[in-house]
């Protein structure tokens, strides 16, 4: 195995974002929310042992990065209001001790254990910034050990080179990590936000995000410390730390969201490795013709020829929905529940470059955004009628029929768990009123990644 890193992410941390704490403000951020119960659910799917965390609001030192050792550390939110709120974290020593070591030919990194904090007039704590994502990851059910780090302010190459050490020390172990870079992004995103406004503080996160989504720090390098400083952040140095952890190696991006709505930039994203598994993976040849249409068409800007030969799973005929991903999140989704053309590979092709361009949810696909896509084919059966009693939202999609309007839902979404739900979506996408009838179809679909 080329790494112990099984999961890897950026997390924001404010107080607010416990329900205990945001109460009904919580509703503002739902979106950051979400997306972190998912990331952190994903995480401790992946089967971790320990989890290393940054938090750029813990001991902070000038001239290097530091690393927080005892048995144990406890901390709780008594700063915000409720000491009522509080976690004791298990320290992961040994890793925790190979790190120190590692490091120390490389960079200045700072052992600080309970006697070292009290020297700077500190406890040795969970500060808010750890707790706020260890909060969701125990949420989630995680329940191996920690090691505890915060960075460097004055050097970001620093915490680059020590989220490298940290990934080589814990594959030397055999230490299967989960890394959780915690930080917010500018804090001067409204003229409302209580540390004021600035219009670059927008482009900062945005700057940010895009280097995450494409895994390349470059954009980042070039900011100015002016710049840094006008924009007002901690999360910068936890970025350079999370790229030091994922080194050159491509990864699967599941969770990605960013918001700012009390004019602080809260984003989320997850990293999962899988260099050596994408190496090998074989898509579908509906897939791989999907993907071909939609590289075809924004090479040439016109449709692509059907194959010929075709392979024999792309002579029959039959409707098909073409599914675009970026990132996890929906990108594009245009398809035909009869068949219109010729074959299946037609049907493929066209609604392939209809998902990737004519989508009215979606601007249209840029040429650079094709290698970050993921693509799902869909293949339907043909429709049959059918009444509410002989729907399964998980194995069904649906059609809804009043005179001219016709809507669709395919099966087994997200969200959607019961037949009633179906057919209260289908029915909006239709322009059909809640309390009108409809006639009832039900097809099956075979999905193909």
């Amino acid at each position: 195995m080329d790494t112990t890193c099984m999961a890897a992410g950026l997390f924001p941390h404010p107080p607010i974002m416990i329900p205990e704490v945001g109460g009904k403000e919580l509703s503002r951020m739902a979106l950051t929310v979400r997306t972190e119960e998912e990331a952190m659910k994903r995480m401790v799917s992946e089967g971790i042992d320990t989890v290393v965390i940054i938090s750029p609001h813990n001991l902070c030192f000038y001239d290097g990065p530091a690393l927080f050792l005892a048995d144990t550390i406890s901390g709780s939110l008594s700063a915000f209001g409720r000491p009522d709120l509080s976690m004791t974290l298990s320290i992961d020593r040994m890793l925790s001790e190979a790190i120190l070591k590692e490091a120390e030919p490389l960079i200045p990194l700072h052992r600080v254990d309970k006697g070292q904090a009290a020297r700077y007039g500190r406890a040795l704590s969970v500060d808010w910034g750890t707790f706020v994502p260890m909060y969701y990851l125990l949420k989630a059910g995680f329940t191996g050990k920690a090691v505890m780090l915060s960075p460097c302010f004055s050097n970001y190459e620093m915490n680059e080179i020590l989220g490298t050490i940290a990934e080589r020390s814990a594959a030397k172990l055999g230490r299967r990590i989960g890394v959780i870079a915690s930080g917010d992004l500018s804090h001067k995103l409204t003229k409302d936000s209580p540390n004021g406004y600035t219009q670059n503080g927008i482009l900062f996160d945005r700057a940010v995000m895009d280097a995450l989504k494409r895994q390349d720090k470059k954009p980042l390098t070039s900011m100015t410390p002016d710049f840094i400083e006008e924009i007002g952040m901690c999360g910068l140095p936890s970025v350079y730390f999370l790229f030091g952890v994922l080194g050159n190696r491509k990864a699967d991006m599941p969770c990605f969201s960013h918001e700012g709505p009390f004019g602080v930039g809260y984003g989320v994203c997850l990293y999962l490795p899988r260099e050596e598994v994408k190496k090998k993976e074989i898509h579908d040849v509906r897939v791989e013709l999907a993907r071909e249409s939609i590289r075809y068409f924004l090479e040439y800007g016109k449709i692509m020829k059907t194959p010929d030969p075709l392979p024999a799973k792309l002579k029959g005929r039959a409707g098909a929905f073409v599914s675009l991903h970026e990132f996890g999140a929906l990108r594009g989704c245009i398809g035909t529940f009869l068949p219109c053309y010729k074959n299946v590979a037609e049907e493929i092709i066209r609604n392939a470059k209809a998902a990737a361009c004519d989508d009215p949810r979606f601007p249209p696909l840029a040429k650079r955004e094709l290698p970050d896509l993921t693509i799902s084919v869909d293949i339907l059966s043909a429709p049959e009628p059918a009444d509410i009693s002989g729907l399964d939202a998980k194995k069904y999609g649906v059609i809804v029929e009043n005179g001219a309007r016709r809507g669709l839902l395919l099966p087994d979404l997200d969200g959607v768990n019961t037949p009633e739900e179906q057919i209260a979506i289908a029915k909006r996408k239709a322009g059909i009123g809640p309390e009108e009838s409809v006639k009832l179809y039900r097809f099956t679909v075979k999905r193909y990644y």
